[in-house]
C-alpha cells in the first residue's frame, strides 16, 4: 500500500464506514462532518475509496453539482470530480480533482451524499427535510414548504438561546419508532435574504453553495447550543402567512401538511406509517408572521407547556 494512502474507520450513527483516501483533505472533511455523528443503532456498512486526479478545464466546478440517481448507482459530479455509489455492494468511488481538494464544502457534500444515499436506500436511515430546535429540553421539529422560513426561524431560535440540532435535514434510525433524530448543528447555511433580517450577520462573508442563488451565509452555532441528537416532543408545520398564530391540528391536516412539501427522496423512502407515528404527538401549525423573534416566543411558550 502506498505510504500516502490514509485508511480510517468510523461509526457514524452506527454505520460501519471504511475510508481509503489519497487525499488527506477528504479525510479531514469526513472528520469535520460524518465522523461527528454519534452511535444511533443504525446498521449497515459503506466503503469509500478516494483518489485524486489532475485538473481539467472543468475544474474546480463548484458550486455546480450534477446528481444522477438510478436503480443501481448514484453519481454526483462537480466539474471533473465524480462520486459513484454502487448500491448492491455498498461501495463508493470518489475521483476528485486537485483543485476541489481545497473546497471542504464540496468534499463534505460528495462524502455525505454517498453515505446518506446508501443508508436511506438500504433501509437503515430515514432522512427528513426539516429543522429541529430544543427549548428547555423539549424538541420541536419545524417543517414546511420551500420559502416557509425554516432557516430563518431556526436561526432566530438560536439567537434566543435555544439548542439547534439542524436547520435543514434530520436523520432517524429507520428500525426504531419515530421520534429520535440526529442532525448537523455545527453549521447552518442561510440565504442572503434571510440573513439580512439579522443585523449581527451583516458582515458575514457568503460562501459558494449549490442552491439556486449560488451563495449562502454560513453560521456556526456556539458549541453549548449544538445538539447532535434530540427527541421530538412536538411537530410544528410552518405556514408563511404574514399573520402570526399557533394552533393545534388534527391528524388528517397534519398528514396533509407534512406530505405537501415532501421531496422525491422522502416520498420514495418514508412510509406513511412511520410519518403517522411521528405525527402521533402534539402537532401544530405556525403561521410565522413577519417578525421571526415573535414566532420564536410562541415556540418557546409551546415548549414550556410541553415539559
Amino acid at each position: 500500500m502506498p505510504s500516502d494512502v490514509i485508511v480510517r474507520e468510523y461509526r457514524p450513527m452506527g454505520v460501519r464506514l471504511s475510508v481509503r483516501s489519497d487525499a488527506p483533505e477528504m479525510v479531514a472533511a469526513i472528520e469535520a462532518g460524518l465522523a461527528r455523528y454519534p452511535l444511533m443503532g443504525v446498521g449497515g456498512a459503506l466503503s469509500i475509496e478516494v483518489v485524486v486526479h489532475h485538473d481539467t478545464v472543468d475544474d474546480p466546478g463548484w458550486p455546480r453539482v450534477l446528481p444522477a440517481d438510478g436503480e443501481t448507482e448514484l453519481t454526483v459530479r462537480i466539474g471533473s470530480s465524480t462520486a459513484t455509489l454502487h448500491y448492491a455492494t455498498a461501495t463508493a468511488h470518489i475521483d476528485v480533482a486537485e483543485s476541489l481538494c481545497a473546497v471542504p464544502d464540496a468534499l463534505r457534500l460528495l462524502a455525505e451524499s454517498v453515505f446518506t444515499a446508501a443508508s436511506v436506500r438500504g433501509g437503515q436511515l430515514h432522512a427528513v427535510h426539516s429543522a429541529l430546535v430544543v427549548h428547555e429540553r423539549v424538541g420541536l421539529v419545524l417543517r414546511g414548504p420551500s420559502g416557509a422560513g425554516k432557516s430563518t426561524l431556526t436561526y432566530a431560535c438560536l439567537a434566543a438561546g435555544m439548542g439547534v440540532c439542524s436547520d435543514d435535514w434530520i436523520y432517524a434510525n429507520a428500525q426504531v419508532p419515530a421520534g429520535s433524530f440526529a442532525g448537523y448543528p455545527w453549521r447552518m447555511l442561510m440565504t442572503q435574504d434571510a440573513a439580512a433580517r439579522f443585523p449581527e450577520l451583516a458582515a458575514t462573508a457568503t460562501v459558494p453553495h449549490p442552491a439556486a442563488e449560488g451563495r449562502k451565509v454560513p453560521v456556526h452555532p456556539p458549541v453549548a447550543q449544538q445538539l447532535v441528537t434530540a427527541t421530538a416532543a412536538a411537530v410544528v408545520l410552518l405556514d408563511p402567512s404574514p399573520t402570526l398564530s399557533l394552533s393545534a391540528v388534527d391528524a388528517h391536516e397534519a398528514a396533509e401538511r407534512f406530505w405537501a412539501p415532501a421531496l422525491p427522496t422522502e416520498r420514495q423512502h418514508l412510509s406513511h406509517a412511520w410519518v403517522a407515528q411521528l405525527l402521533d404527538r402534539p402537532t401544530y401549525v405556525l403561521q410565522r408572521g413577519t417578525e421571526p423573534m415573535a414566532a420564536v416566543q410562541l415556540l418557546a411558550e409551546l415548549a414550556s407547556s410541553l415539559r
